[in-house]
C-alpha cells in the first residue's frame, strides 16, 4: 500500500537506523545522545524532567510509567491533559507547573531553573535560539526532531534511556513496529483509487492542512487513503475555502488543536457542496492521553481508528485496544463512558457510521 522509501523510513527505531540516540555508562554515570546527535552526560537517570515540546509530557509519562518525574511542561500539553482520560487517570499533572515556554517555544529560563530539571526536553529542529539560553544556564538540554515515524521511536528510545526505562520504551516501540506490519498485511484491497482523506487542525480560525511532509500525510497513506494536500510540500499550511472545495476530499478530519467541530462544517453553507459535507463523512479525532492527531505513544490507535473509518469497517475491536494500551502507558483502564470521550462519539454522532465505534 506505501511507496518502498516511505516503508522502509517507518520501521527501525532511530538509534538502530541512523545511530542518532544511544546511551553508555560513563563511569558512575550515564551519557545519552539526543536525536541531533548531541550527547549529554547525566549522573544517573532522571528524576526530573521538563518537557518544552507539545506531546513530551504524556509521552514521558508514558514511558516513566507514571508522572512522578514530570517537573515542568508547555501549557498547551496541560490544555490536551485537562478533561481528558489522562487528566482523570493522574489528576496530579492538572498540578504541574506550566510557565516553562512561551510562544513558538521560547524558553522562560528562569521558571525551568526553578523547577531544578536534571533534564530539559526541547526542539533540536527549530533554531539554536530555544535552546542555546537554557544551556547557557547549565541545564542539560535532549533535543528533538519530529514529523516521521523514525523520529517518533527515536524519541521512545531516548526517553527509555534518559529515564532508565528502557525495558517500558522498548515495548511500546515494539508494539508499534509490529502493528505496523499487521496493517500492511491486513488492510484489504480495493477497486478504484483510494478515497482522499484531508487532515485539518481543527483550529476556528483558519483550515491548516497537513501537506505532504506531515505525520498525517503518513497515516492516511499506512491506511490506504489519499491525502489531497500531498501536493505542498510542508508539514501544515493554511488553505482557503475555494482549495477546500477544489480538493473536494471524501473524508475530513478535524484535530484537536481547536474547537472546531464536524457539526461546524456540517452547518456551513459556504461548505454545502463538498462530498464530505454531503455523504457526513467528518470526523473528529480522538484525544485520550494525547491528541491523536499528531505522533505520539498512542499513534496506532490513530491508524487502528483511520483504517475503521477508510475502510469501513468501524471501530471493531478498538475500544479493547484502547483499554488494553492504557493500562499499560498510564496504568489505568478506561470505562465505557471514558471510551466515550475518548473516541468522540458525541462530537461524531451525526457522522455517516460512527455509532459502529460505541460497540
Amino acid at each position: 500500500m506505501l511507496g518502498g522509501a516511505l516503508a522502509a523510513a517507518a520501521l527501525p527505531l532511530l538509534g538502530t537506523a541512523c545511530g542518532r540516540t544511544g546511551q553508555e555508562k560513563s563511569g558512575k554515570g550515564l551519557t545519552v545522545t539526543d536525536l541531533t546527535g548531541k550527547n549529554l552526560e547525566l549522573p544517573g537517570p532522571a528524576r526530573r524532567v521538563v518537557t518544552i515540546p507539545l506531546p513530551a509530557a504524556s509521552m514521558v509519562v508514558a514511558v516513566n510509567g507514571g508522572p512522578d518525574v514530570l517537573a515542568g511542561m508547555n501549557a498547551a500539553s496541560l490544555t490536551a491533559i485537562k478533561g481528558s482520560f489522562l487528566g482523570e487517570a493522574h489528576p496530579e499533572l492538572l498540578k504541574v507547573p506550566t510557565d516553562v515556554a512561551g510562544a513558538e517555544f521560547a524558553p522562560n529560563v528562569e521558571s525551568v531553573l526553578a523547577r531544578r530539571p536534571d533534564v530539559v526536553i526541547q526542539w533540536g529542529d527549530r533554531g539554536p535560539g530555544i535552546v542555546d539560553p537554557l544551556r547557557k544556564a547549565g541545564l542539560k538540554v535532549a533535543q528533538l526532531t519530529y514529523g516521521t515515524q523514525a523520529d517518533l521511536e527515536g524519541a521512545i528510545a531516548m526517553y527509555g534511556r534518559l529515564l532508565g526505562k528502557q525495558d517500558r520504551a522498548d515495548r511500546i516501540a515494539d508494539g508499534m513496529r509490529r502493528r505496523l506490519k499487521k496493517l500492511r498485511t491486513e488492510i484489504p484491497g480495493r477497486a478504484g483509487p483510494p478515497p482522499s482523506v484531508l487532515y485539518l487542525r481543527g483550529a476556528a480560525d483558519g483550515l491548516q492542512v497537513g501537506g505532504g511532509d506531515s505525520y498525517n500525510h503518513f497515516v492516511t497513506e499506512l491506511v490506504g487513503g489519499r491525502n489531497p494536500a500531498a501536493e505542498i510540500k510542508a508539514e501544515q499550511a493554511t488553505i482557503d475555502v475555494e482549495q477546500l472545495l477544489r480538493w473536494d476530499p471524501d473524508i475530513i478530519l478535524l484535530g484537536n488543536f481547536g474547537p472546531a467541530t464536524p457539526q461546524d462544517m456540517y452547518d456551513d453553507p459556504a461548505l454545502a457542496s463538498l462530498r464530505a459535507v454531503r455523504g457526513r463523512r467528518i470526523y473528529k479525532v480522538p484525544l485520550g492521553g494525547y491528541r491523536w492527531d499528531p505522533p505520539s505513544q498512542e499513534s496506532p490507535l490513530m491508524w487502528q481508528w483511520l483504517a475503521g473509518l477508510v475502510h469501513g469497517t468501524g471501530g471493531a475491536g478498538l475500544r479493547a485496544e484502547v483499554v488494553r494500551e492504557y493500562a499499560f502507558l498510564y496504568g489505568a483502564e478506561p470505562t465505557d463512558s471514558q471510551l466515550d470521550t475518548i473516541l468522540k462519539l458525541s462530537a461524531n454522532s451525526g457522522s455517516r457510521d460512527y455509532d459502529d465505534f460505541g460497540r
